[in-house]
């Protein structure tokens, strides 16, 4: 889901998609709050955690990868705008220090990574917000969303700004999304059900709530060592869009 730069020409759709992205994280900025003890610790740590879990591809589909996007998580514990803040840092150092995704598309990569899945989770926990479960069904639902809103929007910045047809970026964008939104969801739902029990503070997002204490800030650190010992085992297939691309370099 990271588009490189060089990839997609400056067409009226991928400069306006670009835009939408630089507009949602700075409206994220804007609204960002911090105003309990440890609330800029603790989105820091979720930022590294989102960080290590978009570096381990996992094989989900003969010849293709899949990575999480950690946007769930983030939304559901820091609240829609601190996540998409969150993630843009994130894609920002992917960019500029990892050469993940380009620096000139980092708008689309925001808008698809960031601001589509984070406001995916947030729309379905209002709908839910009545229900039994309410939190992971709206995992397990934004998770799927957000990631095939973001894969049919990537589909399409690909169509128009790189010639590519529809019925390649959507066979692989969209299928292997699905794939990917759906594991995702289910295994982030799992994740809050334990943090509802465990730490609930953590899910409320009330000015009220206490600030998380350093029990969570040792549970955050266990999940991102996990993580980081999965590294080396991760897949080396190639992700979805990185099939795309090379299918698009072959054509004559």
């Amino acid at each position: 889901m990271h588009l490189p730069d060089g990839i997609v020409s400056a067409t009226p759709l991928t400069i306006g998609l670009g835009l939408t992205g630089l507009a949602g994280a700075a409206v994220a900025l804007k609204e960002s709050r911090f105003t309990r003890a440890g609330d800029m610790a603790w989105t820091g740590t979720i930022a590294a955690f989102v960080l290590a879990v978009q570096a381990v591809n996992v094989p989900l589909v003969p010849g293709a990868s899949a990575h999480a996007l950690g946007a769930t998580l983030a939304a559901l514990t820091l609240g829609p705008a601190r996540a998409v803040l969150t993630l843009f840092a994130v894609l920002l150092i992917q960019a500029l220090l990892f050469a993940d995704g380009g620096v000139t598309v980092l708008g689309i990569n925001t808008l698809t990574i960031a601001v589509l899945p984070v406001l995916a989770v947030e729309a379905f926990r209002r709908v839910f917000a009545r229900l039994p479960r309410a939190l992971e069904l709206s995992a397990v639902a934004g998770t799927l969303t957000g990631n095939l809103a973001a894969a049919a929007l990537l589909a399409l910045a690909l169509h128009d700004g790189a010639g590519a047809p529809l019925a390649l970026t959507a066979t692989w964008l969209i299928g292997v999304h699905a794939l990917s939104g759906v594991l995702e969801g289910v295994l982030t739902g799992i994740a809050v059900r334990r943090l509802a029990a465990r730490a609930p503070a953590l899910l409320e997002r009330r000015e009220a709530a206490p600030a998380p204490g350093r029990a969570h800030y040792r549970a955050a650190a266990v999940a991102l060592v996990v993580v980081l010992a999965l590294l080396p085992f991760a897949s080396n297939a190639p992700d979805a869009l990185q099939v795309v691309l090379s299918q698009l370099q072959a054509e004559p």
